[in-house]
């Protein structure tokens, strides 16, 4: 970074040139910049720092020495976590505090979605072509997508794993080529690290990106190697011409000349890579040896669209190039050289970080990528040093495209954010000892805290839509190169002095000083890598076979009973692999399966398994197998495999497995929807759908539901009206009263019974239920090893009998007691529940399609169908859907002004309104989309064997299809995570969610669809509409609602959801409610 400055820049062209014109342009800029500031209006703004200068405003205070982070961060602790400074003609919003960062990111992320203009990226960017410095728009949007999906996936990352692996083993053997030969008699070599860690991330970068070996022609190699030095160089360069746009045509300092020079440079090697793809047959690259350029080339080529930019195919290739080469190899050498720095600095946590190197990869072979996953100390390394020295210290500028609030200030379009990660990575009142090196806080106070933008305490990656889109491959890097860089060789600082830290200026936070260190190698010279150079791309042999460490495993295990054990699991393992696996083409395998238990250990936890399958999914495709103990299981997360699934292969996808909990509980399989597929769940579901859940059966029972939900309305007023005190607030848990009000309303349709009258019986029915609800969503282990059931492994068959029998106790009370009344004759058609209508139905009848069952146990059994699923799917998503208007109360206040516009003040909520609520339905939709009552809708199993995707599968593979991942597809979905219930209003008005849209199927498709989909829609926007109607409704606290989901058979929020309500309609409206 040279010493000359800017600001240095001006102020001598405004000394040396005095004439009169000069002072005349001088004077009129001055005026210029008090009119601009005369209009920026009287709103409530953030703090102003003092101390601007008329026209080139704070710049000389980030002119040095101090760097312009600890500059800001000492303003900061003058004028507070938010303030303004002028840099040049442009207010710029200084954020220091993670909450008001989070709010910046989270809240007004779409309005801070722009990226300011500068000379820079115009010029040597491809005038803002290279879409991560460039403007917010649909060219972004287009290219942020096919980099996510196409270049950055985990799947594409895991595939160029070979390049990585081959370029840091080569790089290693340098190290060890180089300490052979100049070792002298200390047997150490001397060496600077800054320029090794350059050269090899960009070598891997570049690999990955064009095929090409870096190194293989040096010339090459250097010009472009100097070329990308200089783009980093003048990228960081803050020139005159981007605080002041008027003095562009004076090029002060010639930076605009030499970017110039540099684009010319760039797009030169740029353009040859591009030319010698394009000269290979497409026919020669196979997917799996295809790099990010031929990636780009079939994804891009030849497609025609409206969001190019207007930018050429060529243009738009090579401008994503210089986005990955640029944002790969400079964060991740800053991020590398600055971890080495503090390891030397810190001797005793190199040498745990070695230890755990020991522990997990030993001494006999090099490390891999597929080790890092244990590394759980090295990667809290990098966390630690990723907090303390962030590859940018302040996060690249955004700039407000519309007027919006930020910790209750006005701020105007236009303003440029800064945050200063710095500053945000030190809060003493986050991170105890801020500014000392302890990666061990990673494994106990902060060890949830991650780096990938949703713990705003730590993001130094950014945050919001323009997160870094690269973070897992600039992960993978940074890990795999430190763990082989300190796995391999010895290192030491070059004398007892500390290693210098301080920084320097620029775009990214590089260490100032060289980085010396001392290296002699600390395994064997045997396992030295041998080499094959082939272009474009090379192999890597180690010498060391892991048959032996096999062989290690089994004499570590010296008795012959345990000998003996392991070898009958491994054969058993092989043996059924083998009769399952057949000789057709399968669909991907999932890597990892553990002899005997499969994939088990990896849906263990902390991590909710739809998530890691999800994760799992990126890695291996949209349709792949995994194994649950003896069961092959195939897990879809796409929408158009589903689609195949539920249409062309609904039927031999019909049936379902086997559970001990369906067996024990289920009334031995009499309970349909959980059922196997046959002539009895075909009868049983057609009564279900024509005398049960019929719309005219569900009509009639309109005045249960209504009473039920305008009881609890009063139950919650009456407790407000008793508890209110000086707030006139009620504060009130919401899970529990959702889940007792849809149990009172289903009990009542489905026995006629109220069933908070009683209440030493309405606590045990609860107390069942819930019972049920938590074992069948226990996955035991004799689901996945039936051999083994007769261990009952955690006592849960057991657990199971006695709720079986606590379950069948009420359901038999209620069914004697509609028996009873039948006998007097009590009961009329229009007061019929839906016990009344089985006995009807089914009581007396004989028929072939009974199952086996006797008629008691099909109508108890039943009725436990409709009890489960309609409470606690009800519950879940009232839940959540409580839950996300909270965090985003403009859409709660639309919600109930909908609620006033359509049904007013002067009267409750009835059924019949809920047609007219089309935004309410929108939020209901929404609601479903993100937090689905199963993330994995219940497994099926195939009936025999068929054709998915293009893969055979087999009979009695289980169907796993991952709605998590589906309604979260961002090909269907533009902002996937975010809840934006007015999507279902307009680009996805059309989308429903009874089954026909696959890109929407909270409720399933096909034959095993949920039956009772227009009684449990009805329940749910009925509830929701007469609370909000009812209510207002705001959180305890400033915090966003918690959204933690939980493990089990439905997707429940996992913690309690605290409200405040006070009454928003007339007193009298809640007391003429008579129940």
């Amino acid at each position: 970074m040279p010493s000359y400055h800017p600001i240095s820049t001006l102020m001598e062209f405004l000394n040396s040139n005095a004439t009169a014109t000069t002072a005349g342009i001088f004077a009129f800029l001055v005026c210029l910049h008090f009119v601009l500031r005369k209009n920026n209006g009287r709103k409530n703004r953030a703090p102003a720092a003092a101390g601007a200068w008329p026209l080139v405003g704070h710049l000389r205070l980030l002119r040095g020495p101090q760097l312009p982070h600890v500059v800001l961060g000492s303003m900061a602790d003058k004028y507070g976590p938010i303030f303004r400074i002028r840099l040049g003609v442009f207010q710029a919003l200084v954020v220091s505090d993670w909450k008001i960062a989070k709010e910046c990111l989270t809240t007004n992320d779409k309005a801070f979605s722009n990226r300011p203009k500068s000379v820079a990226v115009e010029v040597m960017g491809y005038n803002y072509a290279m879409f991560g410095l460039g403007p917010y728009g649909s060219y972004w949007r287009q290219m942020r997508k096919i980099s996510i999906l196409e270049l950055l996936s985990n799947h594409r990352v895991g595939m160029l794993e070979q390049v990585r692996e081959s370029e840091v083993q080569a790089s290693i053997k340098d190290i060890y080529d180089t300490w052979k030969k100049n070792k002298g008699a200390t047997n150490i070599l001397k060496m600077e690290m800054q320029p090794w860690f350059g050269r090899l991330a960009l070598k891997m970068a570049v690999r990955m990106l064009a095929g090409k070996r870096y190194s293989c022609d040096e010339h090459t190699s250097n010009q472009s190697h100097d070329a990308l030095r200089k783009f980093f160089e003048l990228s960081g360069t803050f020139t005159v011409t981007d605080a002041i746009p008027h003095l562009r045509w004076l090029d002060m300092g010639g930076y605009e000349k030499a970017m110039t020079k540099t684009a010319k440079e760039i797009d030169s090697f740029l353009g040859s890579w591009l030319e010698h793809k394009r000269k290979r047959a497409s026919g020669q690259v196979k997917d799996e040896q295809k790099d990010f350029l031929d990636v780009m080339l079939s994804t891009i080529e030849g497609a025609a669209s409206k969001d190019d930019g207007g930018f050429d195919v060529d243009t738009i290739i090579k401008s994503t190039c210089l986005v990955l080469l640029a944002g790969s190899s400079d964060s991740s050498m800053v991020t590398l050289t600055w971890a080495l720095a503090l390891l030397l600095n810190n001797n005793h946590v190199l040498k745990k970080a070695q230890a755990e190197l020991d522990i997990h990869v030993g001494r006999k072979r090099q490390v891999q990528e597929s080790d890092l996953k244990n590394l759980v100390y090295l990667q809290a390394i990098v966390k630690e040093a990723l907090r303390l020295y962030p590859p940018t210290a302040l996060m690249p500028a955004r700039e407000s495209m519309e007027d919006c609030v930020v910790g209750g200030y006005n701020i105007p379009k236009g303003t440029r954010l800064v945050v200063n990660l710095w500053k945000i990575h030190r809060d003493p009142s986050v991170w105890p000892d801020p500014s000392e090196f302890r990666p061990e806080r990673f494994l106990t106070s902060h060890k949830d805290v991650d780096v990938r933008g949703q713990h705003f305490e730590l993001i130094p990656f950014g945050s919001g839509r323009r997160i870094c889109p690269g973070i897992s491959l600039g992960l993978r890097v940074v890990h795999f190169t430190l763990a082989s860089l300190i796995h391999g060789f010895e290192i030491k600082k070059p004398s007892d002095e500390p290693v210098d830290m301080t920084g320097s200026f620029g775009l990214t936070n590089m260490k100032a000083t060289p980085l010396h260190a001392l290296l002699a190698p600390r395994l064997s010279f045997n396992l030295v890598v041998i080499y094959k150079f082939k272009s474009p791309f090379c192999t890597a042999i180690p010498l060391y076979h892991p048959i032996s460490r096999v062989m290690e495993f089994l004499n570590s295990y010296a008795t012959a009973t345990t000998a003996g054990s392991f070898a009958f699991l491994v054969c058993l393992h092989y043996v059924l692999w083998r009769n399952i696996n057949g000789r057709k083409k399968r669909a991907p395998a999932a890597a990892g399966a553990w002899p005997l238990v499969g994939h088990l250990p990896l849906l263990s936890g902390p991590q909710l398994p739809h998530v890691v399958l999800g994760s799992m999914a990126d890695k291996y495709g949209p349709i792949f197998r995994i194994k649950l103990g003896v069961l092959q299981e195939l897990v879809v997360s796409d929408w158009k495999i589903a689609k195949e699934c539920f249409t062309t292969n609904d039927m031999a996808f019909s049936n379902r497995p086997k559970s001990v909990a369906v067996e024990v509980m289920g009334y031995n399989y009499a309970m349909f929807g959980l059922g196997p597929y046959g002539s009895y769940w075909r009868q049983m579901r057609k009564i279900s759908m024509l005398e049960l859940l019929s719309n005219h059966r569900v009509g009639m029972l309109v005045h249960v539901r209504e009473s039920e939900v305008q009881a609890s309305i009063k139950d919650i007023y009456d407790t407000w009206k008793k508890n209110e005190g000086a707030t006139n607030i009620l504060k009130m848990e919401m899970k529990p009263w959702f889940g007792r009000l849809t149990l009172n309303m289903v009990v009542r349709m489905l026995a006629g019974k109220q069933n908070s009258c009683d209440e030493h019986e309405s606590a045990r029915t609860r107390e069942a239920l819930r019972g049920f609800l938590e074992l069948a969503g226990t996955f035991t282990v004799s689901d996945a090893i039936p051999c083994l059931r007769w261990l009952d492994m955690g006592g849960y068959e057991k657990a199971m009998r006695k709720n079986a029998k606590e379950i069948d106790y009420f359901l038999e009370g209620w069914l004697k007691d509609h028996k009873r009344k039948r006998a007097s004759g009590q009961v009329k058609d229009e007061q019929k529940d839906f016990l009344d209508v089985m006995l009807s139905t089914l009581e007396g009848a004989s028929s072939k399609d009974d199952g086996g069952f006797d008629v008691d146990t099909i109508i108890k059994s039943t009725c436990l169908v409709f009890l489960t699923g309609a409470t606690d799917t009800s519950t879940v998503t009232l839940t959540w859907a409580l839950a996300l208007l909270l965090n985003h109360n403009h859409v709660l206040e639309k919600a109930q002004a909908e609620l006033d516009s359509h049904v007013g003040r002067k009267r409750q909520v009835q059924e019949s309104d809920l047609k007219n609520l089309v935004y309410l339905q929108a939020i209901i939709k929404e609601t479903l989309r993100l937090y689905p009552p199963a993330a994995l809708l219940p497994a099926r199993e195939s009936m025999e064997d068929c054709m998915v995707g293009g893969y055979n599968i087999p009979k009695g593979t289980r169907l796993v299809v991952n709605l998590w991942k589906i309604h979260r597809d961002p090909s269907v979905w533009s902002d996937p995570c975010e809840f934006q219930p007015e999507r279902f209003l307009k680009s996805h008005k059309d989308f429903d969610v009874r089954g026909q849209h696959f890109e929407l199927i909270p409720f399933g498709s096909g034959r095993r669809i949920c039956p009772g989909i227009t009684l449990g829609l009805q329940v749910v926007h009925f509830i929701l509409a007469s609370l909000i109607h009812g209510f207002e409704i705001k959180k305890p606290s400033d915090e966003p609602v918690d959204m933690t989901e939980s493990f089990g058979m439905s997707n429940m929020k996992a913690t309690p959801l605290h409200v405040v309500l006070a009454p928003r309609l007339s007193s009298y409206l809640y007391e003429q409610i008579t129940g």
